[in-house]
């Protein structure tokens, strides 16, 4: 495998990448650090803007520019600097976190309470009017999420519950039934943040504290992790021509930068074995 950087950008907690195979543009937010970058993905010339609060994910929407999950709820971002709220719902000690879209351009995100106090985080789904209802809650601090290759199942982590799980998923409906606890872990290596689904169903989950991309079958059986040269992973897409280069986001946060000089930085893994499509847009 070969790990370049793909942007020098640092972020505090950098989160959710994006890729964008017509502009080449990964998208990604720093949600402690109050940012949201874009860069040029082989170039790696990066744009960055300021937001007032801490925005947990940024989608694209089919329609042009980005949608985001925001403290106060979901925003319209602006091209600019700052973002224009469109669902203020969320209470002052909350926040949302990890989002993402699903084949059918509705738009899935998990809020939290910013102190992560058990039981206060919910799951939304945002339709294409931007009407949402709470699909999950319950839940401490909810995180990554995606669909099968086939979009009969769902997966979803929860990261102070150590949990991953899978659920079954109806594309047309959006609801999902039948949930299922497809993997554990012991918080002793890591704890489980965002993800993403290669082609063949693999499950490529970022380990915090964990210094690797977790490789977990459909079964929920390990494989051979990807081993990074960071501490503190937090998420993963595909990019590229033919979506073969793992693109991972990274915090430095809390880190020594002159022992760990990649983290906080947008890293690019070629030839680990899997492909995957580009990220799915929201219809609102």
């Amino acid at each position: 495998m070969e790990i370049r950087v793909i942007s020098e950008a640092i972020s505090d907690v950098g989160e959710g990448p994006l890729f964008n195979r017509d502009t080449n543009l990964v998208a990604w937010v720093d949600i402690t650090g109050k940012k949201w970058h874009t860069c040029d993905f082989n170039s790696g010339k990066t744009t960055s803007r300021d937001v007032p609060k801490m925005m947990g994910a940024i989608v694209e929407r089919s329609s042009g520019g980005y949608f985001a999950a925001v403290e106060e709820g979901f925003a319209e971002v602006l091209d600019t600097t700052g973002y224009k709220v469109v669902a203020d719902f969320l209470p002052e000690p909350e926040r949302m976190n990890d989002a993402k879209a699903d084949a059918a351009g509705r738009w899935w995100a998990g809020s939290n309470a910013i102190d992560f106090t058990a039981g206060k985080g919910k799951l939304y789904r945002v339709s294409a009017d931007r009407s949402y209802v709470t699909v999950l809650d319950g839940l401490t601090l909810p995180n990554g999420l995606g669909w099968s290759p086939d979009n009969t199942k769902f997966y979803f982590v929860d990261t102070f519950a150590l949990k991953l799980w899978v659920f079954d998923f109806d594309l047309d409906s959006g609801e999902i039934s039948n949930q299922k606890l497809l993997r554990e872990f012991s918080g002793k290596d890591g704890v489980p943040d965002g993800l993403t689904i290669a082609s063949d169903g693999t499950i490529l989950l970022a380990m915090w504290d964990g210094s690797r991309i977790e490789v977990i079958g459909s079964d929920g059986s390990l494989k051979d992790p990807i081993k990074l040269p960071v501490s503190r992973p937090t998420s993963c897409a595909f990019g590229g021509n033919n979506g073969e280069v793992l693109i991972v986001t990274t915090a430095a946060r809390e880190l020594d930068l002159n022992k760990e000089p990649l983290s906080g930085k947008l890293l690019g893994i070629s030839g680990t074995g899997f492909t995957g499509g580009e990220s799915a847009k929201f219809h609102g």
